[in-house]
């Protein structure tokens, strides 16, 4: 891009600037660098002109300003000058008169704090960001891999398709040849017919040449010689006649090939149905209320992807609802939070329950393992067939949400509370069965939502 700001010296004012002096605040060309730099040597700071978004020059950018910043605009956060304060609003000046502004040295102390919550906000989001971009670029690895691993299943699905359809291409035209040949006995029956006439009038003519001799003085051994090869012509004769009697007998036999045409359309239309792709989001998501329901255990769901359950059922006893995600056994350890969007009396329960729990149920028989959110401390309850309900008091009281550790290989649940964490709550889960992120729910208008931590 062609640099625009030109030397401040009116000898070189068409030559474009290479470097800035801090102390002088000018923009110099080549040759006035070279003069300034052994004039004042290293006493003054001086920049290349490619680094100038890291300079302030002290002045005032507005077009035909330029004289020096000694105010701060409160309304909009930034440096002005005299003639952008000024109350008349000419060529572009006072665009700032009716702002709140004060002298730079009284936004001093202001600006020392809020650059020390900059600073710490930046520093936490630095660790997050890079934590969050390592993440991020090992989804997007797993997101390639699985592409082509999907990609790479349809074309072995397709290739095998392809190849059964080639295999019965070849078989279909196989088992035409064998039907045909099955049925015309002698492809070259055609021709071997068309000479039979002649054959049969020369083994005639030679018959009958023959039996008027035989009266006659005739050679023994040339008479029966003649005999014998007119009944080899005779044979050969009868050979060919029956061949035609049989093709003049097949003449009402028709070789065809089922389906018709017509009807291959809908082997096409179903061949261009076959397969589906679809995009399933992971994550964890509460199960849909079931349509057969008692009126005062409904619940709704809510949240781009089904996160938030909402108890929406007037009557009392509790409503209970499972993720539709199953934990892993491979997975060592998952983990989840529930967040409390509301609630009455914080008559909340949230933990694990196995592939049996009930949600049309009122009993929530063997339902599982839950934390008890509503005392303080709170207390656990595990329903049948462990019927345990009891305090713990190394917990915390929940205030608005939860993160609930299930380890698969130890076979522990634990709640992790205000970011507290303290410890197993329960041991020896038995892993036989399925198990699923679980919240039981009181009052009506009780709303949690669940989210990956």
């Amino acid at each position: 891009m062609e640099n625009k700001i030109k030397c401040f010296s009116e000898e070189h004012k068409d030559i474009d600037a290479i470097s800035f002096c801090q102390d002088c605040k000018i923009y110099m060309c080549n040759k006035c660098e070279n003069f300034h730099s052994s004039f004042f040597k290293k006493n003054h700071e001086t920049f290349k002109l490619n680094k100038l978004e890291e300079i302030f020059t002290g002045f005032c950018e507005e077009n035909n300003h330029k004289i020096k910043l000694k105010y701060f605009c409160k309304n909009h956060n930034k440096l002005c000058c005299g003639l952008c304060i000024a109350k008349l609003n000419k060529e572009g000046d006072g665009q700032h008169k009716d702002c709140n502004v004060c002298y730079i040295e009284n936004i001093i102390d202001e600006k020392k704090n809020k650059l020390k919550e900059n600073i710490k906000f930046l520093e936490d989001i630095e660790s997050k960001f890079n934590e969050n971009m390592k993440k991020l670029k090992d989804i997007f690895i797993k997101i390639e891999n699985d592409k082509d691993e999907v990609k790479l299943k349809v074309q072995k699905i397709f290739t095998k398709i392809r190849n059964t359809i080639n295999e019965r291409e070849d078989q279909l035209l196989l088992d035409i040849d064998n039907l045909y040949n099955s049925i015309y006995i002698d492809a070259d029956i055609i021709k071997k017919a068309d000479k039979l006439p002649k054959q049969i009038q020369i083994s005639l003519e030679k018959g009958k040449i023959i039996s008027e001799k035989q009266d006659k003085d005739i050679n023994l051994y040339s008479y029966i010689n003649e005999c014998i090869n007119i009944e080899n012509n005779i044979k050969y004769i009868n050979i060919i006649n029956e061949s035609v009697n049989k093709f003049k007998n097949k003449n009402n036999v028709n070789i065809e090939f089922t389906p018709k045409e017509n009807d291959v359309g809908k082997f096409l239309n179903t061949l261009k149905l076959f397969g589906k792709v679809s995009c399933e989001l992971k994550g964890y998501r509460f199960r849909e209320c079931p349509d057969k329901i008692n009126t005062c255990r409904k619940y709704v769901l809510s949240g781009e992807n089904k996160t938030i359950v909402t108890k929406t059922g007037d009557g009392g006893g509790y409503m209970g609802t499972i993720c539709v995600n199953e934990l892993d056994k491979s997975i060592e350890e998952h983990r989840w939070k529930i967040k409390i969007l509301n609630s009455f009396q914080n008559s909340i329960m949230i933990g694990v329950a196995p592939s049996d729990f009930d949600i049309c149920s009122s009993t929530y028989k063997t339902c599982g393992w839950y934390l008890f959110c509503y005392s303080s401390p709170p207390k656990l309850f595990s329903g049948p067939p462990f019927n345990y309900y009891n305090y713990k008091t190394d917990l915390s009281r929940v205030t608005n949400e939860v993160v609930v550790v299930m380890n698969m290989k130890k076979r522990t649940i634990k709640f992790i509370i205000n970011n507290e964490d303290k410890g197993d709550s329960y041991d020896n889960i038995p892993i036989d069965k399925p198990l699923f992120p679980a919240v039981l729910l009181l009052n009506t208008n009780d709303s949690v939502e669940i989210c990956e931590c």
